[in-house]
């Protein structure tokens, strides 16, 4: 495909992908799923996947939570807060994940389904430190999620190192962009009553 300058145009696709957040006593939890192929087979990863024809990305990241993981989650719970396009963040191409965050009450029961083999509740902590695999750049994402949702990231820039689709973009300077709220806000907090906070 070309444009009207006659240069190659790149295609790019979307996924869906959801950092879901729970706590267990006092500690912060995020789902995470073992995933079942290539790229990345056996490295960890946020429930997500592909946004089929039709579909909206908040319909795929509810969908692929469902599938990956058996929990169903209503719409309104999961917020968007940024999209990812790094070049080289996944090695099949140029994938865009637009990224949503959640939290769900208690500590509910998950399976592996789909692609995924396994899925579970870790530490946020433990997620993050660089002592597991991740694939993609989703360290980052779920980094940024915590930032985002709680106002605090629990581990330093430090625990990207073992984020194997993260290389590429740290080595530009760059990784995922968080972008504006969903409600068109930029996300910073403002005073009540005024025009932003309405």
């Amino acid at each position: 495909m070309t444009n009207s300058d006659g240069r190659s145009v790149t295609t790019r696709v979307f996924t869906a992908d959801v950092v879901l957040f729970t706590r267990r006593g006092g500690e912060l939890l995020v789902l995470a799923v073992e995933r079942g192929k290539e790229p990345f087979s056996a490295a960890l990863a946020l429930p997500g996947g592909f946004v089929e024809p039709g579909e909206s990305a908040l319909d795929a990241a509810v969908r692929e939570l469902e599938e990956e993981t058996g929990m169903e989650v209503e719409r309104k719970r999961l917020r968007r807060f940024g999209y990812y396009s790094e070049p080289g963040r996944d090695p099949r191409g140029c994938v865009i994940s637009v990224a949503f965050h959640g939290y769900a009450a208690g500590v509910p029961e998950v399976a592996g389904g789909s692609d995924a083999r396994t899925a579970s509740w870790l530490p946020v902590a433990d997620f993050l430190s660089g002592a597991v695999e991740v694939a993609f750049d989703h360290r980052d994402i779920v980094r940024d999620a915590v930032v985002r949702k709680f106002g605090w990231c629990p581990v330093s820039a430090e625990g990207a190192a073992a984020s194997p689709g993260a290389a590429g973009a740290r080595a530009r300077g760059g990784r995922g962009r968080p972008d504006a709220r969903s409600d068109g806000s930029s996300g910073r907090r403002s005073r009540p009553g005024s025009p932003r906070s309405r």
